[in-house]
């Protein structure tokens, strides 16, 4: 009968940290481009939309250069995809298909405010907190700038 209670409660234990676990998984999940924002931004000394503006704009730039198959493997890497970024770029005035060098994202930045020695160390940080990803994100981001 012991042996019963114990694997009863053994399961009921697995089953709520299992669901335990898929749950703060998705939570991480949403707070980890905000994260990744932050993160940068502060490093940066820039603000969250000018921080955005340039993540898009290395997006942007990531979809005209990769392949098709590439681009959406960079995209599950990126934490809550590439085309939020794209989405927040274009909001803040980065014109889809304007940007085709790395150059023009630090020209991006510098029309937003953003000193042409922050703009230039801003890839650089990008590729750092992409090496922190693990998987492709770096190979294939080093491979657009």
């Amino acid at each position: 009968m012991s042996k019963l209670i114990s694997s009863a409660l053994l399961l009921v234990l697995a089953v709520v940290f299992l669901s335990g676990c898929s749950g703060s998984k998705s939570t991480t999940n949403a707070l980890t481009q905000s994260g990744m924002v932050n993160q940068l931004s502060k490093e940066l000394g820039m603000t969250k939309d000018q921080t955005e503006a340039g993540l898009g704009a290395i997006m942007m730039l990531s979809k005209d250069k990769l392949s098709p198959d590439d681009f959406s493997k960079l995209s599950k890497g990126i934490p809550g995809g590439t085309s939020s970024l794209i989405s927040e770029a274009t909001k803040l005035g980065v014109v889809p298909g304007s940007v085709s060098s790395t150059a023009d994202i630090i020209q991006v930045l510098t029309k937003l405010g953003v000193s042409p020695v922050q703009a230039a160390k801003f890839t650089g940080s990008v590729l750092k907190f992409a090496g922190s990803l693990g998987g492709s994100t770096l190979g294939l981001l080093s491979k657009v700038l």
